[in-house]
């Protein structure tokens, strides 16, 4: 779970910006960190682009190395008019170890489109408040911390300038840490471009599939949206379709194929949605389902992820082609211990203000753009002036404007 989160100088931030997610917790809570996480604000505000810097600060870090190569630029997106300045990235964040217990790290990031200018990356072991370093590094020169197995000044002069320490030293079976937090289990719909990229496939029906209480589950949430839907199943495409796929692929240029035996698994198999009409169950094919019921399996799979893995899953305009009661089920889920086994969370931009009646002040922040263009992000919860605001209704405070974050013309 991501406990803290500051940025400065990335896109339409400049200044930096601070979020708590462990912050005003209840004493009973089931989590070191709130499990749910909404922003909203205006178009444009910059509700995307918080949760593109906290994708980017994990991309950097678990596969920069394999993702950028020589000679090229780090996407690393400065304010326009600081654009010589280099960005900062601070997380922290809590992971299970083996023996069921969280451990803290804290990774700092600052970096420029050329190369990384300082990198740290500490931990608390065994719950403690006292943070040991694992790396130090400014540019290429790389302290290591008095538990950290050592490597020599060989391995250290191959560190690329334009990669994080922790996605370059996972390779080596020495470095546990390094390995843990490339593992660090976290995915998102938006790319550092804004480009949506979950997407329904046949293997996600697989995947619920091959476990009959996932399958169960999805069937029984299928059934509280009301989209008609008694069973879902993979199945084998025609004989004759097959040999059509495969001559194709066998035919193809070489780029084309190397695509093409990348779709074969996908292509060769058909998702199956049987439907109760007129009393009677009738089959349909994927294609002719709903946008929002295929979103909502492809969301199902990512919530199951975050369940039993303790994910961090960042989903941009999360109420897109669902109603909002679904996805406020959805939400709720993250809540219960009983649902959320390992400790998952759910950062999500939204439009539609309903959802704010599931949130607590904690979790509801607001990105805002001032008269420069910058972009500003606050907490309800940062409205002490607000008396007894755990017990207000946060939707009729944002329509009234009392937390500001709406378009100014209306």
């Amino acid at each position: 779970m991501i406990k803290y989160f500051a940025v400065e100088n990335y896109k339409s931030i400049k200044n930096k910006a601070i979020l708590e997610f462990d912050s005003n917790l209840a004493e009973d809570y089931p989590y070191p960190a709130s499990a749910v996480i909404g922003f909203a604000g205006a178009n444009a505000s910059g509700k995307t682009t918080i949760l593109q810097a906290i994708r980017f600060a994990f991309w950097f870090m678990q596969k920069s190395f394999s993702a950028i190569q020589e000679r090229e630029a780090i996407p690393s997106h400065p304010f326009v008019t600081t654009s010589k300045l280099p960005s900062k990235f601070h997380l922290i964040f809590t992971q299970k170890n083996s023996e069921n217990k969280y451990i803290d790290y804290e990774y700092l990031l600052t970096v420029n489109q050329e190369q990384v200018l300082k990198e740290d990356v500490y931990y608390y072991p065994n719950n403690s408040q006292e943070q040991e370093l694992v790396y130090e590094r400014k540019e290429k020169q790389v302290k290591f911390g008095k538990n950290i197995h050592i490597l020599g000044e060989d391995v250290i002069s191959a560190l690329p300038i334009t990669s994080s320490i922790i996605s370059f030293l996972a390779q080596f079976p020495s470095q546990n840490i390094a390995q843990n937090l490339q593992k660090y289990p976290n995915g998102s719909n938006v790319n550092r471009m804004g480009l949506m990229q979950f997407e329904f496939k046949p293997s996600i029906i697989k995947n619920f599939a091959d476990d009959s209480i996932l399958e169960e589950q999805l069937i029984n949430i299928l059934r509280i949206a009301d989209v008609g839907i008694e069973s879902v199943n993979l199945k084998p495409i025609p004989e004759n379709e097959k040999k059509v796929i495969e001559h194709l692929i066998n035919t193809s240029d070489s780029e084309s194929r190397l695509f093409s035996q990348q779709r074969t698994r996908e292509m060769l198999s058909e998702v199956k949605f049987k439907h109760k009409v007129d009393d009677i169950l009738v089959e349909f094919s994927d294609i002719y389902e709903s946008a929002g019921t295929l979103k909502l399996i492809v969301l199902l799979e990512k919530i199951q992820l975050a369940f039993n893995q303790g994910y961090s899953l960042i989903f941009d305009e999360i109420e897109l082609q669902l109603h909002q009661n679904l996805i406020a089920y959805l939400i709720g889920l993250f809540e219960n211990p009983h649902q959320n086994i390992e400790g998952g969370q759910i950062l999500f931009s939204f439009h539609n203000t309903a959802l704010m009646e599931i949130l607590q002040p904690n979790q509801l922040w607001f990105t805002e753009k001032n008269d420069q263009g910058q972009t500003e992000i606050f907490s309800a919860a940062d409205f002490t002036d607000i008396k007894d605001i755990q017990q207000r209704n946060l939707e009729e405070l944002y329509r009234i404007g009392r937390f500001g974050a709406k378009p100014r013309a209306l």
